[in-house]
């Protein structure tokens, strides 16, 4: 209703930021901002399927560039340019799991 989700984050390429069995509050209806640096996308990509990623640029032909926050992530280059249509929404919150 309001385009509002919640998604669990698996794997630590976003950690430690979003470490991973985090959960992410996404808003869809921010996608009709502009999409800046530095922000927190949700991405349907086409080889490595639903991912969170952090903005690394937007491109002057409105390509987006996507980058890991774990050194250890795939980078911008292999990630390669995203579409706006690619985008799922914006990452509004991070609830990140109890330290055992």
């Amino acid at each position: 209703m309001l385009g509002l989700n919640i998604w669990k984050v698996r794997g630590a390429s976003m950690a430690p930021l979003i470490p991973t069995d985090s959960f992410i509050l996404v808003v869809k209806w921010l996608l009709l901002l502009p999409v800046k640096k530095e922000q927190r996308l949700v991405i349907q990509h086409p080889e490595y399927g639903v991912i969170v990623k952090t903005v690394a640029m937007v491109d002057k032909n409105g390509f987006i560039w996507i980058r890991g926050e774990n050194d250890d992530s795939i980078s911008v280059e292999q990630m390669g340019p995203i579409d706006k249509n690619q985008v799922l929404g914006r990452v509004i919150s991070i609830f990140k799991p109890e330290q055992q």
